[in-house]
């Protein structure tokens, strides 16, 4: 994966990590490139369109959107439930979790900070769904897409997507679902940079050469 220079300007080292932190760390890495070979392969742009109206069967009935097909959206789907899936050991805030608690540095642990808050505050949005009249978060879009229809059948979820689906349409629900995912992209490439070169015995992270201070205002916030 290319890695933009400023991204990786500061090295900073990291504690003794353990056999299965270490473990994490890599197959995060290797999970990472796969996500975004498969961004590459499937990604095409995030346009929608509806007619401007008070109406929301107006907006329904006339929404349009370069949403992948759904095939190719599952198969993106199963790349990125390696960050998503609270039981995976490369889920984003574990990995996360782990390079907080092993940093030596408040540089490193204060980039670690932003990045989390930037990943949970994309996982938090619902303007698609919000547009259309029924707020539904990124997060939950995902799990009930992922647990109902993608990787499980679990009826209550099902049950659950549908009624989101009949107010909001299945055209926007699986719109919301693909910039979810896409939309968290540079999030886990700018993980992937932070950790590119650990390796076993080699314990450094690499962030960029700004100290983003909890206290500093967001307009100052560099963006990974």
């Amino acid at each position: 994966m290319k890695i933009p220079e400023f991204l990786i300007r500061r090295k900073s080292e990291l504690g003794s990590l353990s056999e299965r932190d270490l473990s994490s760390i890599l197959e995060f890495k290797k999970r990472a490139e796969e996500f975004e070979v498969a961004l590459k392969r499937y990604y095409v742009g995030a346009m929608a369109s509806h007619q401007r109206s008070d109406d929301v069967e107006t907006k329904k009935s006339t929404f349009k959107a370069n949403t992948p097909e759904l095939d190719h959206l599952y198969l993106l789907s199963l790349k990125f439930r390696f960050f998503y899936a609270e039981k995976e050991r490369t889920r984003f805030e574990t990995v996360i979790g782990v390079l907080r608690k092993n940093a030596k540095d408040e540089w490193a642990r204060n980039y670690l900070d932003r990045l989390s808050a930037q990943y949970r505050g994309i996982m938090n949005r619902a303007e698609m769904s919000k547009e259309m009249g029924h707020s539904v978060s990124n997060r939950d879009m995902i799990k009930l897409w992922f647990n109902s229809e993608f990787f499980h059948s679990d009826l209550d979820k099902r049950e659950s997507l549908e009624n989101i689906n009949s107010k909001i349409s299945k055209n926007v629900s699986l719109f919301q679902l693909y910039t979810a995912i896409s939309g968290v992209s540079p999030q886990i490439n700018a993980l992937y940079a932070i950790v590119h070169d650990v390796k076993d015995g080699h314990y450094y992270i690499y962030t960029p050469e700004h100290h983003f201070s909890k206290n500093k205002p967001r307009s100052q916030e560099v963006q990974a």
